[in-house]
């Protein structure tokens, strides 16, 4: 069951109306008790509509919640530098809409906000769009060059495309660059961008996937991470995600794709 919101004409709703899962509405009134203040429901009826509005819900898509869990022993809670109030699975991240979304929790966005960032340990799963892959990549490299930051350490999770000029393939080439794997695409899922609607949360992937982590001297001291560990820990808990979405029945990637 989903809980329906909807604009109001007097004491009568009317449309637009949106649709959000009972866990994703309780997670945002959380989010708005401890960040927002005012009435939560206009704030999440405008947030919903705005992500519904961008379409494109393979966009969004998240790592699923046994990466961040199984990741945590070595790397903390990580800050996701793209995320959203919908998607987060810590209550501080990122997100594309500061003005809106600071009321749940948000940072700002990573576009205005890198060069602030001064020590921390960090996600990056940006949306797969090349050039927002490459500016990502270029804003980490240059964060952990600056060497007035503290300890820094980034966890990007992109598509393994292939090529020379690749995200993925920039960031292994980087100096800083400690640990790697790469998953391929039959052994994992990410947590789709309409996950807040959709009965099955899990999407298939399209492609592998680079998982890599970058840290600075001082990050690697306090958040030490070796491939071997990465490739176990990450490796499994990816493999788990996909266990937990096939269920028998399940849609493949062309039934998602049409979605």
């Amino acid at each position: 069951p989903n809980v329906r919101l909807a604009a109001m004409d007097g004491d009568a709703p009317k449309k637009p109306y949106v649709l959000i899962s009972h866990d994703h509405y309780a997670k945002l009134t959380t989010l708005h008790a401890r960040y927002g203040a005012g009435d939560p429901d206009e704030r999440i009826f405008c947030l919903v509509t705005r992500y519904e509005a961008l379409r494109g819900a393979g966009f969004q898509c998240a790592v699923p919640g046994a990466c961040f869990e199984s990741l945590r022993e070595f790397l903390g809670n990580t800050i996701e530098c793209f995320a959203s109030p919908l998607n987060c699975r810590f209550e501080r991240y990122f997100s594309a809409f500061p003005a809106l979304e600071r009321a749940f929790g948000s940072l700002g966005s990573f576009f205005d906000e890198w060069s602030r960032i001064e020590q921390g340990s960090f996600e990056v799963n940006p949306p797969f769009v090349p050039e927002v892959l490459a500016f990502a990549a270029a804003k980490v490299g240059e964060l952990l060059g600056d060497g007035a930051k503290g300890a820094l350490s980034f966890l990007a999770v992109v598509p393994d495309w292939g090529g020379g000029s690749s995200a993925a393939q920039a960031l292994r080439e980087s100096p800083f660059l400690r640990a790697n794997v790469t998953i391929p695409a039959a052994d994992h899922v990410f947590v789709d961008g309409a996950q807040h609607r959709v009965r099955d949360r899990h999407r298939p992937s399209s492609w592998d996937t680079a998982v890599l982590l970058l840290q600075n001297d001082a990050g690697a001291a306090k958040w030490p991470l070796d491939t071997k560990t990465l490739a176990r820990v990450a490796r499994a808990s990816f493999r788990r995600a996909a266990n937990e979405a096939a269920p028998e029945g399940a849609e493949d990637l062309q039934a998602w794709e049409k979605r």
